[in-house]
């Protein structure tokens, strides 16, 4: 396939990664996220546990860490590399709001329904929220991206068209 790359990568498996991230990491910040896969996968299985997931500073203290490990869970080194992708400053706002999509399709049907947004504000605001303050909210959403009781992908979209997704970001170190 190649000769190898750093890390136990051939240069192929770091030429199929980068196609598989849309080409929104380089060689470099493939082997960087090669080394955190290996370092995360304590068991040298292949895959990142639900355990090991968590394990993640940043991912273990943000309110919808529980559902962001099933949306992908017990991912192989290329499945977390797409998983990472939209995080990229170079994803597209298209992958972005996808991926986000993903995550609030609570029941994966490919609809944002009443019941996925509710569990998802449940996550996210906790007890802070009362049912009927959930149901406003929830009610003022729909309302706002033109009244359908569900948002498909397009819809969802452009909902969240003016959304500043700046901050949406994750930066990958490479070592020099």
């Amino acid at each position: 396939m190649g000769q190898a790359a750093s890390g136990g990568l051939t240069q192929g498996d770091v030429d199929e990664v980068i196609a598989a991230s849309k080409g929104v990491f380089n060689q470099a910040e493939i082997e960087s996220l090669y080394k955190r896969f290996r370092a995360l996968d304590r068991g040298h299985k292949g895959y990142i546990s639900p355990e090991e997931f968590l394990s993640i500073p940043e991912l273990s203290i943000n309110p919808i860490a529980q559902r962001l490990v099933r949306c992908c869970e017990c991912p192989n080194f290329t499945t977390f590399v797409k998983m990472v992708a939209p995080f990229s400053p170079r994803a597209s706002r298209d992958d972005k709001l996808a991926f986000m999509f993903t995550v609030y399709d609570v029941d994966g049907d490919g609809y944002i329904s009443r019941e996925d947004m509710s569990m998802m504000l449940k996550q996210l605001a906790g007890s802070t929220l009362s049912e009927e303050d959930r149901e406003d909210i929830i009610s003022r959403v729909l309302a706002q991206a033109g009244g359908a009781e569900r948002l498909d992908l397009e819809a969802f979209k452009a909902a969240l068209g003016g959304a500043d997704l700046a901050n949406m970001v994750v930066e990958v170190s490479v070592d020099l």
